[in-house]
């Protein structure tokens, strides 16, 4: 739902504020009323579930809203703070509803309504644009932002839009009103474990604070993943924060995770360079007349043999409180507290409260939703422990929090918004590769069913664990080249330009491949057919094409198996029947000229499946044996100087043992490699992960594939990151 497509719409709006002037922006507007109900009140404006946003009306809900379903709306306003009064319930049915603002922010958590009834509750929420204006000495000018990843992933924080989350069991909302607010301002500055994370499964503290304080002040969270307190001074995050905070306002700051990593790039240390720069922080704040406050990062999550945790930033800990005595503000040990609330769940069950992004790897550093709601409480206990004036908004029954004693696990309830990414934040630990540094958060799988008679499928997940078929299993592309018209074994690549190109096998008994394009998957040039095999008299196929974009040469690569009868020795090795494969290849820049045919792979036997797959700036060819006597049948992997060999020894196998395995393709997901294959004799698709490509991990059981055990299954495909966005466009079209 409200994922790469959505954002990226929000992105125009960005540029359009970015380009705009940079004046102060009004908060003198009246009070705007939206009633969702079938009976709308007087002076309300009815918004069915059915009004999309758009820019002509100013306000609508995002695409794929429905009734009693998670749900966003938006409305456009200028920066500042607003008190949001929402009216719950009055449904035949009783309701839970949970509310969150902007990037998954928390608000309300759970309203629960009786059939009939209605609950009203306020809260504050602060909206912003990267602009900063020419006051006080500032001048003007915007926040840096990170492209992507502020533009496109998290644009509804930045953009002239309020966005409400509805969510929740039954959610029900019945009306709102919206009113400008000359609020208390508390503000934050951080890093990954303190700004709105833009999807599930990660969360922060500095999302969840704004659900324990009372309406009347806003929370606004200008933290972004991958930061430090220098980031803070060159994105001018702090110079935004000051342009807009008023004489009384709050602001937060925790940086240490990433600013630790200066020590290893020799670029400052914690008590040199980081202390010099929490002091530019409360020198600005004060002089503004705010109230600075110095949050020390949490721990990471690691465990010595006796349960307790390692300390991995007592340092920057140590110079951030050393910072506060010697300025004299107040302090925050979120570094401390963090430390028995891991020890209290213990070395297993701390994980819940770390993300998972995919099943089974645990990120041990960013939290999910449980781990940032008790973060959160013990920030707010922090607050009042400080004396920190804007602890007086703090709601009843907060601010107590007990680190060892931490709510339990199974009774934690918020519930996760409808987003998802599996690409890490920014910063610390090594980010997740170079597909997710591209911006590719999602990844496709294009596969063939039966015989292939009716062409191209598709499948799409957000992890790499759970797919599912898009457009409800329909073909995208029905083949029309080659004597069979068949399109078994289709390969995908995207070029440079965003265009993709495939490739596939046409026939059984064919000499030649066939080829098309396409931009977005949908819409396909002609049809071509590549009689890649037509010099060579007597050939007998041409199977399971490859196509990869060859940066070093700047063209396509292209290959594949055939039998040439007579060319290679019958051995122990052969395929069944009368075939005796070998990998065959051609490349090409524009698809109109092609370079000769000629021999790509021999490894000493049969192979018809074999596939490329990059992990750490190196190239690796996993290759199939079809040596039928004994029968092998199983995936191996050898190295690559560069995509045209020469390739290295096979390594060990790595499918299962007498397991038959055929066209595998691989992506790398975070830190993983995962491998799949179609095992074809017993019908099903497996798959393999790893982290170094020597040791193998059996995930099949990990998997979800769609229509698995039936005549539909998917067969023999390539799966390859692409950008969210072109996943949610195909979702749309379903």
């Amino acid at each position: 739902m409200k994922t790469s497509l959505l954002a990226a719409r929000r992105a125009t709006t960005l540029a359009l504020l970015l380009a705009a002037s940079f004046s102060a922006t009004a908060q003198n507007g009246e009070a705007r009323r939206f009633d969702f109900s079938a009976k709308p009140a007087a002076g309300y404006t009815a918004v069915p579930v059915t009004t999309e946003y758009s820019a002509s009306k100013g306000y609508g809900f995002e695409p794929g809203a429905a009734a009693g379903k998670p749900s966003f709306f938006s409305v456009d306003l200028p920066e500042g703070n607003y008190n949001i009064t929402v009216t719950l319930g009055g449904t035949p049915e009783a309701s839970t509803t949970t509310i969150k603002s902007e990037l998954r922010r928390l608000m309300l958590e759970n309203v629960r309504t009786a059939p009939g009834k209605t609950e009203t509750r306020t809260f504050t929420v602060n909206i912003r644009t990267p602009a900063i204006p020419a006051v006080g000495g500032l001048a003007a000018g915007a926040v840096n932002l990170k492209v992507p990843r502020e533009t496109v992933q998290e644009a509804w924080n930045w953009d002239r839009r309020l966005t409400l989350e509805f969510n929740g069991s039954q959610p029900a909302v019945r009306s709102i009103e919206i009113a400008p607010a000359q609020t208390p301002t508390i503000f934050l500055l951080g890093d990954s474990t303190v700004c709105d994370q833009p999807g599930e499964p990660y969360a922060s503290w500095g999302q969840m604070l704004p659900r324990f304080l009372k309406p009347g002040v806003a929370v606004a969270n200008h933290g972004e993943s991958g930061e430090t307190y220098r980031d803070s001074l060159a994105r001018r995050r702090l110079d935004k924060v000051l342009s807009a905070m008023r004489p009384g306002d709050t602001v937060m700051m925790q940086f240490g995770h990433n600013d630790q990593k200066q020590i290893k790039d020799g670029k400052g240390g914690p008590f040199t360079t980081y202390k010099a720069e929490i002091k530019q922080h409360v020198d600005g704040v004060r002089a503004r007349g705010g109230v600075p406050v110095i949050i020390s990062s949490m721990e990471r999550r690691a465990f010595d043999a006796n349960g307790k945790v390692i300390p991995s930033l007592i340092d920057y800990a140590t110079a951030a409180r050393q910072s506060a005595e010697e300025l004299g503000v107040a302090f925050i040990d979120l570094n401390a507290m963090s430390k028995p609330f891991y020890e209290a769940l213990g070395t297993e069950a701390s994980k819940a409260a770390f993300a998972e992004p995919q099943p089974g790897r645990i990120d041990n550093t960013h939290h999910n939703n449980y781990g940032a709601y008790e973060l959160a409480q013990a920030v707010l206990t922090g607050m009042r422990q400080a004396g920190v004036p804007a602890a007086s908004f703090i709601a009843d029954g907060y601010g107590n929090f007990n680190p060892a004693k931490p709510d339990p696990v199974a009774s934690f309830a918020v519930p996760r918004s409808p987003t998802f990414s599996n690409e890490r934040p920014l910063g610390d630990e090594a980010n997740a590769g170079p597909q997710a540094r591209a911006g590719a958060t999602g990844y496709l799988f294009t596969y063939f069913t039966k015989n292939g008679e009716d062409g191209l499928h598709l499948a799409a997940s957000a992890d790499g664990y759970r797919w599912e078929k898009l457009g409800g299993g329909r073909s995208y592309l029905t083949p029309k080249v080659g004597i069979s018209k068949l399109m078994r074994d289709p390969c995908i690549v995207r070029g440079p330009d965003g265009t993709y190109h495939m490739v596939w096998t046409s026939g059984w008994k064919e000499n030649n491949i066939g080829y098309a394009s396409s931009k977005d998957l949908v819409h396909w040039s002609e049809q071509k057919e590549l009689p890649v095999m037509a010099h060579e008299k007597g050939v007998l196929n041409a199977w399971a094409p490859e196509i990869v974009y060859d940066e070093q040469r700047g063209e396509f690569l292209i290959f594949w198996a055939s039998t040439v009868p007579g060319k290679f020795a019958e051995t122990a090795g052969s395929s069944e029947e009368k075939y005796n494969h070998r990998l065959y290849s051609t490349s090409t820049k524009d698809f109109q000229t092609f370079t000769p045919t000629k021999l790509f792979y021999d490894p000493g036997f049969s192979v018809i499946d074999a596939t490329f797959v990059r992990v750490n700036g190196k190239n690796h060819l996993l290759v199939k044996d079809e040596t039928v006597n004994p029968p092998r049948k199983y995936l191996q992997v050898a190295d690559a100087p560069s995509l045209s060999g020469p390739f290295g020894k096979l390594s060990a196998p790595i499918t299962p043992q007498g397991m038959w395995v055929e066209g595998p393709t691989a992506i790398q997901a975070g830190e993983d490699v995962i491998v799949y294959y179609d095992a074809y004799r017993t019908k099903h698709y497996g798959a393999m992960r790893s982290r170094d490509l020597v040791n193998w991990e059996d995930v099949t059981a990990k998997m979800s594939f769609p229509d698995e055990g039936t005549p539909v299954r998917m067969r023999h495909g390539t799966a390859i990151a692409v950008p969210a966005a072109l996943i949610e466009q195909l979702r749309a079209q379903n």
